[in-house]
């Protein structure tokens, strides 16, 4: 005699769950109550869970439409615990034989597409996060079945299928949903909704809560890793011809036969010699580092502002090709001997600067 597990079961909104032989009336019974309770949809989902379960075998929902519900019902009756016999049995292999034959002709078709089309990044990622779902059902499930005495580690499936952050979304939302269904039963006033989940006491509705906090906790610990460990983005490097396309500067000063160097040499160069030719001022700018100095927009950077000076000519013509002339020796002191009042640079050039002379 087959063996109801739970008595209660008998009555209308309760699942029938049966262990051992099934006998017609009792399969009867159990068709009907699916048939009132449960949708097309809900048919398929069992069988799918009957093949991932007792078969091993995932993702057979695309074969799964126009099939009779009465076949996802019984999958889900053997799923819970019952065994065919007979006619039924001949029945329902059938049916399992024409989906794997169906699955198998579907799985080929999609390889030939993907050849194709080549991978889909979007569908890899949401496919491995759907697997993941499913092992993380698996062990609140186990949680069940051993009556909480078995602990999981959500982080340990984490760990053996490499799950990375852009399979993130679709587990933490699955882990909120699941954690704000059965928040909702230990604070709910809904009669029917407790009765559902009669079969947990509270302690283990707390429980299957507190997986699925730990869920959202070492979700969060791969997100942290994972953006700890990425690789900074590399800086895109200028060429000195756009570092200095918006400079402005004065290119020559016939008056006192002046020629600017070229503006792009300035780029990395140690020491820069400028002369003003508005305000008379000779200046220096020497580099702050051994990056020497560098434009943005149209200004120096990367200029020492204690040892950048200039200083009022009186004679420009006298001095300036002395300068020109001159080498490192002689220009450390050409500053220092000019009677004027020292000034700081400013960094900013303007059609007023002749660019006098560079210092690699």
């Amino acid at each position: 005699m087959t063996r109801i597990l739970d008595a209660n079961e008998k009555f209308v909104g309760k699942e029938p769950k049966f262990t051992g032989e099934i006998t017609d009336n009792e399969l009867a019974s159990a068709l009907t109550w699916y048939s009132q309770n449960k949708s097309t949809k809900d048919s398929q989902k069992f069988v799918s869970d009957y093949f991932k379960k007792k078969l091993k075998i995932t993702g057979v929902a695309p074969v799964l439409k126009g099939k009779p519900s009465q076949f996802g019902f019984i999958c889900r009756v053997i799923t819970n615990g019952a065994l065919l016999t007979g006619e039924r049995k001949e029945w329902f292999e059938k049916q399992v034989a024409q989906i794997k034959e169906e699955f198998a002709k579907v799985q080929a078709e999609e390889v030939i597409e993907d050849i194709k089309k080549g991978p889909n990044i979007q569908d890899r990622i949401r496919m491995k996060a759907d697997e993941c779902i499913g092992e993380l059902e698996g062990q609140i499930d186990d949680m069940i079945v051993t009556k909480f005495s078995k602990t999981s580690s959500p982080f340990s499936v984490f760990h053996t299928m490499s799950i990375k952050s852009v399979h993130l979304k679709s587990i933490l939302e699955w882990s909120k949903k699941k954690r704000a269904e059965f928040d909702e039963v230990i604070s709910t006033e809904d009669k029917e909704l407790k009765e559902a989940y009669s079969n947990f006491s509270k302690t283990d509705l707390k429980k299957i809560i507190a997986y699925c906090d730990q869920v959202i906790l070492d979700c969060n610990k791969i997100s942290q890793t994972s953006a700890t460990g990425r690789k900074p983005r590399k800086k895109k490097v200028k060429t000195p011809e756009q570092l200095t396309a918006k400079v402005k500067y004065c290119q020559e000063f016939k008056e006192l036969s002046l020629t600017s160097v070229e503006v792009k040499s300035i780029i990395g160069c140690m020491q820069l010699w400028v002369y003003n030719t508005k305000q008379r001022k000779l200046g220096v700018y020497n580099a702050s580092d051994a990056g020497g100095l560098s434009i943005k927009g149209s200004s120096i950077i990367n200029f020492n502002e204690d040892r950048s000076i200039q200083k009022k000519l009186r004679k420009p013509e006298v001095i300036l090709p002395e300068v020109l002339s001159g080498g490192k020796v002689f220009l450390r002191n050409v500053i220092e001997n000019i009677r004027a009042v020292e000034s700081k640079l400013s960094g900013r050039l303007n059609e007023d600067v002749i660019l006098l002379k560079i210092i690699k």
